[in-house]
């Protein structure tokens, strides 16, 4: 799926690196042209340390609001299908460890399919949306110039899709791969093998895929 297609499908940004630290509330610049970056010149890297920095929450607040985001639980997502098919040719570009470990054993454009499935999802709930926007709108009122010139432009991560990869690989091609695995010490959660392909299932590792991110300047709480 191209990451064209998976936006219009889903409303979500694929994310095409490996983000193990990524959390709800950090900002993310969207360009015109390109994948979604997550450093811009001025842009603070979360939305609570944009609070800090312009004055209107100190340091424990600012915590409190780390927490809160970094401890949002995984529940269940509901993607079409349960399960997320992406094109063969992002599979180098997302950077997923499990991925990065293979790659040195195993041709990664030998697989002949690639998805993600049993999704879960952090979400930030209306709690914490209440409280940002109060704060957004409070920084418009008394700190227009922090607010107009870092933040308005860009984007808060509010939903992370977390899921288990899925490869498959043609049988005559199953031997290597099950070598570059045991070489790689990477153990597989299953494998199901049919007549003329196998499937290798692993676990996500803490490792988001995808983003759902929403303008500064629109977000409601």
């Amino acid at each position: 799926m191209e990451i064209r297609k998976f936006r219009t499908n889903y409303g979500l940004e694929l994310l095409t690196a490996s983000h193990s630290g990524i959390s709800l509330g950090d900002l993310v610049w969207d360009p015109l042209v390109g994948s979604p970056s997550f450093s811009h010149p001025g842009m603070p890297n979360t939305i609570y340390t944009s609070f800090l920095d312009a004055g209107l929450i100190d340091e424990e607040e600012f915590g409190t609001f780390q927490n809160e985001c970094q401890e949002t639980p995984l529940v269940n997502a509901m993607l079409a299908d349960r399960k997320v098919d992406v094109n063969n040719e992002l599979i180098a570009e997302l950077q997923h460890p499990t991925l990065g470990k293979i790659e040195g054993n195993f041709q990664l454009d030998s697989i002949s399919k690639f998805m993600f499935g049993e999704l879960q999802v952090k979400e930030m709930d209306n709690l914490l949306r209440v409280k940002i926007d109060q704060y957004l709108e409070l920084m418009k009122e008394k700190k227009w110039q922090e607010y107009d010139g870092k933040i308005r432009r860009v984007n808060i991560i509010t939903e992370l899709y977390y899921g288990s990869i899925k490869l498959v690989v043609e049988r005559s091609l199953s031997g290597k791969m099950d070598a570059a695995l045991q070489y790689s010490g990477i153990n597989f959660v299953s494998k199901a093998e049919g007549s003329k392909s196998v499937e290798y299932a692993f676990s996500h590792e803490e490792v988001p895929f995808a983003m759902r991110i929403e303008k500064v300047r629109t977000f409601n709480g």
